[in-house]
């Protein structure tokens, strides 16, 4: 069987929802997954940073994968948060997210020993798993996640050459180094924006899609974002980027996950709580998050 190809577009990392004693609601997620189906979306990202993938065992990641291609759809590509602190426990998640019906492995660089992560060790660290993962590797770039771990454009276009690193997804936001980077990898290296804060300059500079927690709450819009770009309506491309760019900063940067899933209470009903340590919004936060979000939906 040929290698999935990692299509262009929109992927929201898909939160995990969890009931009141912090177990799965494995019956929310699917739901999730359906209300999502058919708004332009590429795939879904499970177990990443917005599905609280550090708060998983690792049966847990097996069961979402399992839950998610149960109801996605055969078009629909699955992404599955792989990345651990070493190379053979990274190496273990593959294997079973392949096994559960994964399509990719999402890999965070290891951050734990920061001082000792320099370029021979990632360059070693990535290529291992890559060799030997059943699931072609997705370079997870996250400073924010990482003790400020940035992967610089020539260590990733290294990276790039290995046949089984078929793309990353860069949540650094810096895009001098995405613009160095698409002048340094092969044509078929799929290079995705982690944000729906900056998609637009991502594209313009060569980025084929994002990896946007606000997809959960605006597929469409997001999704429209880029098929304006592709039209050549940048005037309305730029309209749009203004008016997702403060509900984007709610869900991730001022409100995290706990604002995602209160997003997805005020805009679908359904949420739940984060597990701890995370904490729900307060009532103050809940008001400004709504007020944001209305914002976007009044005027798009």
């Amino acid at each position: 069987m040929p290698a999935p190809v990692l299509r262009k577009g929109v992927y929201p990392p898909l939160p995990t929802f969890f009931d009141v004693h912090e177990e799965l609601d494995v019956p929310t997620y699917q739901q999730h997954i359906r209300n999502l189906a058919g708004t332009g979306l590429a795939g879904y990202v499970l177990m990443g940073s917005n599905g609280e993938a550090v708060h998983l065992s690792s049966d847990e990641r097996v069961k979402l994968i399992e839950a998610a291609h149960e109801v996605a759809g055969a078009d629909a590509l699955l992404v599955a948060g792989c990345g651990e602190q070493s190379t053979r426990a990274t190496l273990e998640h593959c294997r079973r997210a392949a096994s559960a019906g994964a399509d990719f492995a999402l890999v965070l660089p290891p951050f734990y020993f920061k001082g000792r992560m320099q370029e021979q060790a990632l360059l070693t660290h990535y290529r291992v798993i890559a060799d030997a993962s059943p699931l072609p590797v997705v370079i997870y770039n996250m400073p924010a996640s990482t003790a400020g771990l940035d992967l610089n454009a020539a260590l990733l276009a290294k990276l790039a050459e290995h046949p089984n690193i078929v793309g990353i997804k860069d949540s650094a936001g810096d895009m001098a180094k995405l613009a160095q980077l698409v002048g340094q990898v092969p044509a078929d290296f799929a290079i995705f924006a982690g944000s729906a804060g900056y998609f637009l300059p991502a594209l313009a500079i060569g980025a084929v899609g994002v990896v946007a927690a606000l997809a959960n709450v605006f597929p469409r819009q997001v999704c429209r974002l880029q098929e304006l770009f592709q039209r050549g309506e940048l005037l309305e491309a730029q309209r749009l980027q203004s008016l997702l760019a403060p509900a984007n900063a709610a869900v991730t940067t001022i409100y995290s996950v706990p604002g995602l899933k209160a997003a997805l209470e005020l805009t679908a009903g359904y949420g739940g709580p984060p597990r701890l340590p995370l904490l729900p919004l307060n009532e103050a936060e809940r008001k400004h998050l709504a007020e944001i979000l209305e914002e976007v939906t009044r005027l798009t």
